[in-house]
């Protein structure tokens, strides 16, 4: 959605609220207008006591009627905003949907938390304060100036002689103003950022006793903050100033010019009171265009930071359905994540269906990437992935995963219950096929033993279970999922033997009958494979069974040495001894 699109589809159009807000400004001036009639009618002695009831009784009418449609006015403003600010926090969360991984790699979970709601949230500032407001300093001065002509056209002229001073500095101190607001909001995301890094890592930041150190860090981004908020308000503040005394200069004006005419007995003592009312409503009602250029300024920034996501293309959209299961084949797939950036290159690769196969490697050497472009998070700079015959690139997200199932070293658990979380891993699921996979997954013994059994809340990313509780969890999902292909991606790099033990007997469960892609670094696990693919540096270099990779492969046997040595270590009491 281009920038301009995105603005009009945000502020778009409340007449109602504009037309009730018209109405209260029209009866805001009616008792002031009544007020200097009844001065008048009380000086010349021309007045009845009956008329001065209806002259009250039209003021107290008045009075209460700006009330409503203020009232009204400010609720239909509030509401449409509100409706405005739900609309394009789903609109933003729709649109991450649909965007490829490569865009979070570039944008991290702060700045985009911060998006959908601080500046989402500053939206609702001119949309409910600011927008209703330009009809009233539109029109409102426009209405006094008539008046005032009536009045008296000199006391008129003199009225707005402040005006183009006024709009001479708003002109000016426009580009200062929106720089300070830039600095503003940078420094304020920046330290927004900070904050919820250091309570994300408080648990680290503990175990390694750098509380003081992070909190100093934390605490030295916001005051960085404040400085910068004060230096960068001197340029949004004189200005303000300097309009609301331009503007005071009219009333100031008329203050003398009308004294003057009234001395020369050309204005009456009731015209030379409306005039200074009528000047000061001008005044205050034309001196909220520098409050409004704020809102205007706040409103332009947090909109460039909403179209940070909004305006991002969205990748062709992918229509073939119902991708069958098969063989998976790599043609000439290249890739890179960015610029300057890591790249696989010239990945060609067969998994056979229903065969065993694994990805050996040193950390970062492409393997986690082979089985990210696979499940359809990338898409490939060129070549082609198939499955069964067929691009994957030509089918939409659901269908892929229909077909791929994924158990990962780092768990994600949402903070709902057990069954919930296990239950996502099949629409509609019953209770008997959840409890049936949490079975198969080595999970049931241990939530049946939990207070709430399988109504336990986990907490937020699974905080109230262990790592290979979280991990069997994961893989009762996976289970209920039943997709033909799997990937293990370090599913056991960070349990306990014990939970190893109960893992493995899960996943052998869970592979039955299935295409398993293994990424893993503890190679005695994967020697039974049907296919081993060894990889450094984005490239393949050689394929072949366990036997095969011995007799051909150099790095793969280095590899294997290197892990021997290390199985073979023993820590014995009293330092470590080499058996």
């Amino acid at each position: 959605m281009p920038e301009k699109e995105l603005r009009k589809s945000v502020v778009g159009k409340n007449i109602l609220s504009n037309l009730i807000l018209t109405l209260k400004i029209v009866f805001d001036l009616i008792p002031q207008v009544l007020l200097v009639y009844l001065i008048s009618s009380l000086i010349t002695k021309n007045v009845e006591i009956e008329k001065v009831k209806y002259i009250f009784l039209a003021m107290f009418t008045s009075f209460a009627l700006k009330g409503i449609f203020y009232y009204f006015s400010t609720k239909i403003a509030h509401e449409k905003a509100y409706e405005k600010l739900t609309e394009l926090r789903l609109n933003i969360i729709e649109h991450l949907k649909k965007l490829n991984l490569g865009f979070f790699k570039e944008h991290n979970t702060g700045e985009l938390t911060n998006i959908i709601q601080h500046d989402v949230e500053q939206i609702e500032v001119y949309l409910a304060h600011g927008l209703p407001e330009i009809m009233s300093v539109t029109l409102l001065p426009i209405i006094i100036f008539i008046a005032m002509i009536f009045v008296d056209y000199r006391l008129a002229l003199g009225m707005i002689v402040g005006v183009p001073f006024m709009y001479l500095v708003k002109v000016l101190s426009a580009k200062t103003m929106k720089e300070g607001f830039q600095i503003y909001f940078n420094q304020e995301m920046k330290m927004r950022e900070e904050l919820m890094e250091y309570v994300k890592n408080i648990a680290v930041i503990k175990a390694f006793a750098k509380e003081e150190t992070f909190s100093e860090r934390t605490l030295k981004t916001a005051r960085s903050y404040v400085s910068y908020l004060k230096k960068s308000m001197g340029g949004v503040t004189i200005p303000m100033g300097l309009i609301d005394i331009f503007m005071e200069i009219g009333v100031v004006v008329v203050m003398i010019l009308g004294s003057i005419l009234l001395y020369q007995k050309s204005i009456t003592t009731p015209e030379f009171i409306l005039a200074i009312i009528l000047s000061s409503a001008f005044t205050a009602s034309i001196s909220k265009t520098a409050t409004l250029q704020h809102f205007s300024i706040v409103f332009k920034e947090a909109l460039k930071a909403i179209g940070k996501v909004l305006t991002v293309p969205i990748p062709n959209k992918k229509s073939e359905r119902d991708l069958q299961f098969g063989d998976i084949e790599f043609k000439n797939v290249n890739f890179s994540y960015g610029k300057n950036s890591f790249q696989l290159k010239n990945i060609n690769l067969i998994f056979k269906q229903n065969s065993l196969n694994a990805f050996v490697g040193a950390s970062g050497c492409g393997k986690s990437t082979v089985s990210n472009l696979l499940m359809g998070f990338w898409d490939a700079d060129s070549g082609q992935i198939e499955i069964n015959g067929k691009d994957i690139k030509d089918y939409c997200a659901e269908s892929i995963s229909a077909l791929i199932g994924s158990v990962q070293q780092e768990v994600i658990l949402f903070d709902l219950s057990i069954f919930e979380n296990i239950a996502i891993g099949k629409s509609g699921a019953t209770k008997e096929e959840i409890i049936k996979a949490a079975k198969k997954a080595r999970c049931h013994n241990f939530i049946e033993s939990l207070p709430n059994g399988y109504d336990t809340r986990v907490g937020e990313m699974g905080v109230k279970l262990s790592g290979g509780e979280k991990q069997r969890i994961s893989i009762a999902r996976m289970i209920l999922k039943n997709s033909p292909i799997l990937i293990l991606d370090e599913a056991m790099a960070a349990v306990d033997s014990e939970n190893e033990n109960l893992i493995s007997e899960a996943i052998d469960d869970l592979s039955k009958d299935k295409t398993v892609i293994t990424i893993a670094h503890h190679l005695n696990t994967i020697r039974n494979s049907d296919q081993i693919i060894v990889m450094d540096k984005g490239l393949v270099l050689d394929t072949g069974t366990h036997e095969e990779l011995m007799g051909k492969c150099d790095f793969y046997r280095d590899m294997v040495e290197a892990q021997n040595r290390v199985d073979k270590w023993n820590l014995k009491e009293g330092g470590r001894e080499n058996v």
